[in-house]
């Protein structure tokens, strides 16, 4: 399944047709996606009782998206127990985190805006692997950052010499994700060094990553908010923008939480 929506978010040419077909393969995913577009989340008036109807509500390449964390998520979180990351409490915050993107793009860079979603949503997927395949490295790793109030990305160089964002670029390579999704979550916690199509992606999941946690919106395991350095002028937004985004996203957290129950139930 993971392969198949991989495949279709690579193809420009992937049809409404096909996509469908490919949720509709699997049926919880097709429940899923149907109870999602019926959300409040989307705010729909009228029921949504086919795939192709979801797509139309849901968006293109959204809807990929969501599928594709789902599928990734249950993936990598198989044997999550005795973890010292809470992995339920990460998707919440990478859904507030696609959410903020979306929105943040739509101001700066609508051209990108629909393609936001996918990268933002998986962006912080190499937290899994180092917390699951390197349990007692990552309890370190998290002590570390809690005692010297610092990010994880830095304790996490510190103790692999390399970090998740790092770690999701190489598995995502791996695993032959589209460039426009593999390049701004690699990059999200150093965009300029981003290749420069997708600079100003990376540098978006880098803001909506900090205004989900002053949002207090899931929890990524960062024991601090960081952003990189004159974020906001380097973006092309202003501080009275972004304190909108952060209020608008206080104000949807009922809506993100029922997103969150849907796909993980």
């Amino acid at each position: 399944m993971v392969n198949k929506i991989i495949d279709a978010a690579s193809d420009d040419s992937t049809t409404t047709d096909e996509l469908a077909d490919i949720i509709t393969y699997d049926q919880g995913m097709t429940n899923k996606l149907l109870k999602l577009s019926n959300s409040i989340y989307y705010s729909q008036r009228s029921k949504v009782d086919t795939v192709k109807r979801a797509i139309a509500v849901i968006g293109f390449d959204e809807i990929m998206g969501i599928a594709l964390g789902m599928n990734v998520m249950s993936v990598l979180t198989g044997r999550d127990s005795g973890l010292s990351l809470d992995v339920k409490a990460l998707w919440l915050h990478c859904i507030g985190c696609a959410t903020a993107a979306k929105e943040i793009a739509s101001r700066i860079h609508p051209e990108i805006s629909g393609k936001i979603f996918i990268p933002a949503l998986l962006h912080d997927m190499g937290k899994v692997i180092l917390s699951i395949y390197f349990k007692d490295e990552y309890h370190q790793v998290r002590t570390l950052a809690i005692d010297q109030q610092k990010p994880l990305f830095r304790v996490e160089r510190q103790i692999f010499n390399l970090d998740h964002a790092i770690l999701s670029g190489l598995l995502m390579k791996r695993w032959q994700f589209p460039d426009s999704i593999l390049y701004p979550s690699r990059y999200h916690h150093n965009p300029s060094a981003s290749p420069p199509a997708y600079r100003d992606a990376a540098l978006i999941i880098n803001l909506s990553d900090y205004l989900c946690h002053k949002a207090r919106i899931g929890h990524s395991g960062n024991p601090v908010p960081v952003t990189v350095k004159n974020s906001t002028e380097k973006a092309g937004i202003s501080e009275v923008a972004l304190r909108l985004i952060l209020d608008q996203l206080r104000y949807k957290q009922e809506q993100i939480k029922e997103f969150f129950d849907i796909t993980t139930g």
